[in-house]
């Protein structure tokens, strides 16, 4: 075997075109990739921010409002007929829909790509068609273009001071909102809790007797009293008037006052009471104070941070009355700037860090530097072309960014170091770079291109885990493209041009340190030129606005301070030189001893190939087939925003004054807990639902070891309420959905489904692995139904929609317009006086009118009253009635895809679900439905990268051998990776998904590097010696390049930031694969190579070379 010194006498005489031109029209080179740096920075400050990729998923919603109606009459006569009047229009992935107390909401789910206002205005001609087929108390449909269970992005209390909640509600409703609504992206703005202000016309049933009165009237005289109605115009010698009527009350005496029946002089002051009056149907609360919370929606499409941010400046310009306050409860987005702003602070580490791997394999500092600067000129491709495509900065699109930091110097790396070769064996800078570069041309681009052949396939594939990886794969691919043209065509210009520095050694420090005065001279000398005179001009400037006109005395130094910069400048860098050589020294004397020894027992291992390929084989499949199915597996990892949801569940029967009183303990209790920063709390009658901050993350533990403790002090606070069930969850989650498992059941009857559920609920509980459960069917309500009887109808003249209608103005009241005060409208509500209703009873003993018998009949005298159990609410899915489990795991069980796997054997082997009962999804985008959909694009994702590249590969080196080769490091890192993960005890999702997929390129690019030099010396040395040879010669460039992509990992894995769990998976994935697959690679790939073609004729061994042939010369 020849020693690799005489092997390096082989030279390359052979110039490739593209770096030749590229040293040579050097101007042209440095304007080019200075223009890509410039719109790289320009697009980087242009760019908005978020916390993942958020696709624009066009939704519409129908909402209608039937007032009284009960949920099963609103589902019956509203929903259905709404859904399926839109269900046949195109597009259409989902129907989701929802009927509670006298409201109906649908909402449809379209296809990415289609365009949502176009069929909003589908929709809405859909609608209006329908319109005529509900019932005539609906009011009519309105369709809106935003997600109403859309999280909101912003929440907060407004509190008055002294004024009451009264005072607070209507300041808020009536001019803060109109100013919120007006911020470009806000959707919706919905007030909850205070008194919203309202007049009341409460009616005496004996007066309405003794006129011979009905409801009804009341409501329409009102109407048709309170006028606001245009006339006309009369033009008479060029002049014009216009008339109007105009009798809109002002105040409650005026409506008081409006005709009921003009005949008999009756007026609505004869038949019961108006008073102005406030009401509220549930309690709110931020920190214990009541408030009138505020909340904010998005519209689809825009930037969560950046709508956030105006809002509060929004707020911060609005000049509130006095002693009113605004206290910020629940910003979304406050989680998604701390995750970003940590994810720059793991670039910036990262980046340094690949700086000093740098300086130490490279020794030198002027080429030291002109690889680091490989980093920013790369990266700058990525925001540009993040702002083509219409992306945003997010923890996506910025770990891209991180793991470009480790690969694109990798090219520029190889570069260097083969010029830097050049340079040893005494050629000038020019031709070592002339020849170093042409040498590598050919292997640095099949490395690049194998990366870029999985990167940008990648790219296109569909669904919303497509999407995600399309940020990814974009982004890197963009900065290993660039970064490939600039190792090549750029850095080639910088290492020719650049002038070698002086080698500093320690003995020059010295010399450097007394070098003070010389320094000083420099600097008197200096500032009398051009650049010291603008610089002089430059600090006079900031000295004069610091400190004003005297300030300026301190220019009389500027002399002396040149001097000092200038020397502290020349001792730092010896220092630095000095320290660098020292330490490249070292590293060299450790490489060169570790690549003797890794030769040597090369050598030796090449007798044993066969057993080395077996046992590399049995690994794979033993990590494959044990190892990989106790990972779990998720969509996202969960991750610790800073917010927890706790909710109370009571029955139906509890009033809302008890749900406040236990609202408070818990309330209370969360209060005191010293890692809680705020508590806001909505108290309904049977429900009440807090949604919780903590102070920041390295201040406290993590959320899901504090959910526990909470839910044990909760469950022993409300001992002496068995019923009462309480849910407590992280908050945030993948698009807002929050910790907690939810499992969709559906069936076409909602009686089956009902019983079903409350089965499965059961269940749950008894589960170990379950810290609670709930489910969305629990609350319910008994329900007063009337039945008419035809009978005692028959000759009145009445009909049951007569009957509905005059108890629905007695119960809930009917609005009859508006009274308008200061310019405000306020809304006429017409019900019976609450005195007179008590009971069932009092209910059946209230008159109504019948103009046939010329009396008035009873309400008993007409029917009865039955009670049933009625549901608060109906939710439906695809036209299917569905229910929700919604499932808190408890620490250590499986992941919620596992889970839910296993659960939907549990329920079907208890024969919750059949034919007639089923699973479904309510949403294609929800946590479990895309783990499941990442499961399996993940297996073929990756399988079309293999493929893509084998395909590279082979037309690089013209033959279908050579790829198998270079593939054999690919099974390799996949064990390091799994390996990695189940001793970190982490879980596969989206984001270790990509790594598996850089693995691909990443580990190939090493087995390249070492085949192209094989490849080369094929036929002119003997087939072990070129196998031997080639690794000793490529062990530098490949530790160092496999270096440099490690190092990325640990900034990754090691992040404490928010949002930090996210990108964890990806380091963990890249530090065990790659590390895994450089030391292994070290050996299988010489021995399968040694194995399969030491027998095989030279000519067919050896391919069409990467690179020109080396000649020898003297």
């Amino acid at each position: 075997m020849r020693p690799l010194k005489e092997f390096q006498t082989q030279l390359f005489n052979r110039v490739n075109p593209l770096v030749g031109f590229s040293v040579a029209r050097y101007v042209f080179s440095i304007g080019l990739f200075a223009a890509i740096v410039a719109f790289g920075l320009i697009a980087a400050t242009r760019l908005g921010v978020d916390q993942l990729p958020n696709p624009n998923i066009p939704v519409v919603a129908i909402f209608t409002s039937y007032p009284g109606a009960s949920p099963e009459v609103v589902d019956n006569q509203v929903t259905q007929v709404i859904e399926n009047g839109i269900s046949n229009l195109a597009g259409i992935i989902n129907i989701n829909s929802n009927s509670s107390q006298g409201s109906s909401r649908v909402i449809l789910q379209f296809n990415t790509g289609v365009d949502q206002n176009a069929m909003a205005n589908q929709v809405g001609a859909q609608v209006s068609a329908l319109a005529r087929s509900l019932p005539s108390g609906v009011n009519p449909p309105t369709v809106r273009t935003f997600d109403p269970t859309a999280q909101p992005i912003l929440e907060f209390g407004l509190s008055g001071g002294g004024a009451s909640l009264a005072q607070v509600y209507d300041y808020a409703n009536n001019t803060l909102v109109n100013i919120l609504q007006r911020i470009n992206g806000v959707a919706n703005v919905t007030l909850t809790g205070g008194l919203s202000r309202q007049f009341q016309v409460l009616l005496n049933p004996s007066r309405l007797q003794y006129y011979n009165i009905t409801p009804q009237q009341v409501t329409q005289a009102i109407l048709n009293g309170a006028v606001d109605q245009p006339i006309g115009s009369i033009t008479r010698d060029g002049n014009t008037l216009t008339f109007s009527t105009r009798n809109i009350p002002t105040n409650a005496e005026q409506l008081s006052q409006i005709l009921v029946d003009s005949s008999r002089g009756i007026r609505v002051s004869d038949l019961g009471t108006v008073r102005d009056s406030s009401t509220s149907s549930d309690y709110v609360r931020v920190n214990g104070q009541p408030v009138v919370l505020v909340s904010i929606q998005q519209t689809q499409g825009s930037n969560a941070v950046a709508v956030a941010q105006a809002v509060r400046r929004a707020i911060a310009h609005t000049q509130l009355p006095q002693g009113y306050k605004v206290t910020y409860s629940n910003d979304t987005t406050t989680p998604i700037t701390a995750s970003i702003n940590a994810t720059y602070h793991e670039l910036l580490n990262t980046a340094i860090v690949v700086a000093i791997v740098v300086l130490l394999f490279l020794g030198r500092l002027n080429t030291a530097f002109t690889v680091i600067l490989a980093i920013p000129i790369a990266l700058s491709a990525a925001p540009a072309l993040y702002s083509l495509m219409g992306f945003t900065f997010n923890l996506v699109s910025l770990l891209a960014l991180i793991v470009a930091i480790g690969i694109v110097v990798d090219d520029s790396i190889v570069v260097a170091e083969n010029v830097e070769r050049y340079r040893g064996l005494g050629y000038s800078r020019t031709e070592a770079v002339l020849k170093g570069a042409s040498e590598v041309f050919s292997a640095v681009a099949a490395a690049s291109l194998s990366l870029l052949s999985v990167l940008i396939p990648v790219s296109f594939l569909g669904g919303f885990a497509g999407f995600f990886l399309q940020q990814f794969a974009l982004g890197l691919a963009a900065a290993v493209f660039l970064s490939w043209f600039e190792a090549l065509l750029f850095l080639t210009v910088r290492m020719a041009y650049t002038p070698d520095s002086h080698p500093r050694t320690w003995s020059d420090l010295g010399h450097s340190v007394a070098q003070l005065p010389d320094s000083l001279r420099w600097g008197w000398r200096s500032w009398r030129s051009f650049l010291g005179l603008l610089g002089a001009l430059v600090a006079a400037i900031v000295l004069l606005r610091l400190f004003g006109p005297v300030g300026l005395l301190a220019l009389l130094l500027y002399p002396f301070a040149l001097g000092i910069a200038y020397y502290l400048v020349n001792l730092g860098l010896t220092f630095l030189e000095a320290l660098t050589t020292t330490l490249h020294g070292w590293t060299e004397i450790g490489l060169s001893y570790v690549r003797e020894g890794y030769a040597s027992r090369l050598n030796s291992l090449l007798n044993y190939s066969g057993w080395v390929l077996a046992g590399a084989a049995a690994f794979f499949v033993f990590t494959v087939v044990f190892i990989g199915p106790k990972i779990p597996f998720n969509f996202v990892p969960q991750s610790d925003n800073g917010s927890a949801q706790v909710t109370l569940f009571l029955p139906s029967s509890t009033t809302i004054s008890t749900a406040n009183t236990l609202a408070a303990r818990i309330e209370g209790y969360l209060l005191s807990r010293p890692e809680v920063r705020t508590v806001q709390t909505d108290v309904s009658a049977n429900r009440a639902s807090m949604v919780v901050q903590l102070i920041p993350r390295e201040e406290r533990a993590r959320v899901f070891s504090l959910i526990p403790q909470w839910q044990r002090a909760i469950t022993g606070l409300l001992q002496d309420q068995p019923s009462a069930r309480v849910s407590i969850s992280a908050g945030g989650g993948f698009r807002g959905q929050g910790s907690a498992l939810q499992v969709n059941l559906a069936s076409p009857s909602f009686d089956l489904l009902n019983t079903r559920t409350n089965q499965a609920l059961d269940l749950l509980q008894s589960d170990p692995n379950v810290l609670s459960a709930t489910t969305s069917l629990t609350q319910s309500t008994v329900e007063n139904r009337f039945i008419p009887d035809p009978s005692r109808m028959a000759g009145t003249g009445l009909t049951a929609s007569n009957v509905a209608t005059a108890l629905q103005t007695y119960t809930s009241g009917s609005q009859a317009g508006n009274v308008q005060v200061n310019g405000l409208n306020y809304p006429i509500q017409v019900q019976l006086d609450p005195i007179y209703l008590n009971d069932t009873q009092s209910l059946l003993s209230l008159p109504i009118y019948s103009s046939t018998l010329q009396t008035n009949l009873t309400v008993g005298q007409l029917g009865s009253v039955i009670q049933a159990q009625t549901p608060t609410n109906i939710s439906r899915t695809n036209r299917l009635y569905t229910s929700t489990l919604n499932i808190n795991l408890a620490p250590g069980a499986p992941s919620q895809l596992e889970y839910q796997r296993q659960l939907a054997q549990k329920l079907t082997q208890a024969g919750i679900l059949d034919n007639q009962v089923s699973l479904a999804s309510t949403s294609q985008f929800s946590q479990a439905a895309l783990a499941s959909q990442l499961s399996s694009l993940g297996i073929q994702v990756f399988g079309l990268a293999l493929f893509l590249v084998y395909l590279v590969m082979g037309a690089q080196f013209n033959s279908f051998r050579y790829p198998l080769y270079l593939l054999l490091p690919v099974p390799l890192a996949i064990v390091g990776a799994l390996l990695a993960i189940f001793i970190s005890g982490g879980s596969l999702d989206i984001f270790s998904v990509m790594g598996f997929l850089l693995l691909i390129g990443l580990s190939a690019k090493n087995a390249i590097l070492y085949l192209d030099f094989v490849v080369e010396r094929l036929g002119k040395m003997e087939f072990r010696d070129a196998l031997v040879d080639a690794a000793r010669l490529r062990f530098r460039p490949i530790i160092m390049t496999t270096t440099t992509v490690l190092v990325i990992s640990f900034p990754l894995i090691l992040g404490r930031g928010e949002g930090s769990e996210y990108a964890q998976g990806l380091g963990v994935v890249i530090l065990g694969g790659i590390l895994f697959s450089a030391i292994l690679t070290f050996f299988v790939v010489p021995a399968a190579f040694y194995l399969f073609e030491r027998n095989r004729p030279a000519t067919q061994v050896a391919p069409a070379p990467l690179s020109p042939s080396p000649t020898a010369t003297d």
